[in-house]
């Protein structure tokens, strides 16, 4: 283990990116003397975690070392007093080593990739299909108001020929009655 005197510490990495689970881990022994323990802001030698955090699958499985102080609650309450609340902690400096995703979180993130694409892919094709039929509905609805509307100007023009026809027929009889001539009726 490393002494926290004279060694440079790694940047720390983003909060945002903190596994909320994890687990001990260990360094391989070739890659111990490659990868020297780092000391953490508040002085104390890091401890190597590994992730277990499935909500950020980019993390899981990958290695990292934190600040022994870090404080986190694994459980929690059932109510507001049965466990007092943590405090903050004194620490959050945490860095990766390994940068890589390890290969069978790799298949299993492009194992989802590819269920999330597929998904996209179906919900685009029902989409498509909706507005298939909304616009099959929209252009039958157009063509119905357009047959309704060829109907209603042939009746409006059949009525306008029957007034035409009955006004003159009205004229002739008028005009007849003005002459004198009666139509004869059998008896």
């Amino acid at each position: 283990m490393a002494s926290s005197g004279s060694r440079t510490r790694p940047p720390c990495a983003d909060q945002e990116d903190i596994p909320k689970t994890w687990l001990e881990a260990s360094l391989d022994k070739k890659k111990e003397k490659d990868v020297p323990t780092p000391p953490c802001w508040c002085g104390d030698v890091c401890k190597l975690k590994v992730s277990t955090d499935r909500n950020k699958s980019w993390t899981e499985g990958r290695r990292f070392f934190v600040c022994p102080n870090y404080a986190h609650d694994h459980r929690r309450p059932t109510n507001a007093y049965d466990i007092p609340p943590s405090p903050p902690p004194l620490c959050k400096y945490f860095t990766w080593i390994d940068h890589e995703v390890p290969k069978d979180i790799q298949e299993d993130q492009r194992a989802d990739w590819l269920r999330r694409q597929r998904l996209f892919e179906e919900s685009y094709a029902r989409g498509l299909e909706r507005e298939r039929r909304e616009k099959q509905a929209r252009e039958r609805k157009k063509r119905e108001q357009e047959r309704a509307h060829k109907e209603k100007a042939a009746r409006q023009e059949e009525r306008a020929s029957k007034l035409v026809r009955a006004r003159d027929a009205r004229e002739e009889d008028e005009a007849r009655d003005k002459k004198g001539k009666w139509p004869r009726t059998t008896q």
